[in-house]
C-alpha cells in the first residue's frame, strides 16, 4: 500500500465516523422530540378527561 491509499482511506474512515455520529445525534434529537410529543398528548388527554369530571351546577 502506497502512503497516498493510507492517507486517502484514513481520510475516507473519518469522513464515515463523522456521518455515523451525526446520524446518531439526529436520531437521539428525534427519539427526544417523540418523547416531548407524547408527554404533551398525554397531559392534553388528562386535562380533557378532568374537564368532564367536575362540573358545579349551583346557582
Amino acid at each position: 500500500m502506497r502512503v497516498e491509499d493510507r492517507a486517502a482511506m484514513s481520510l475516507l474512515v473519518s469522513l464515515l465516523r463523522s456521518e455515523q455520529q451525526g446520524q446518531e445525534y439526529q436520531t437521539r434529537l428525534l427519539r427526544k422530540t417523540m418523547d416531548a410529543q407524547q408527554q404533551t398528548g398525554e397531559q392534553l388527554v388528562q386535562m380533557i378527561e378532568d374537564a368532564g369530571k367536575m362540573i358545579d351546577i349551583r346557582a
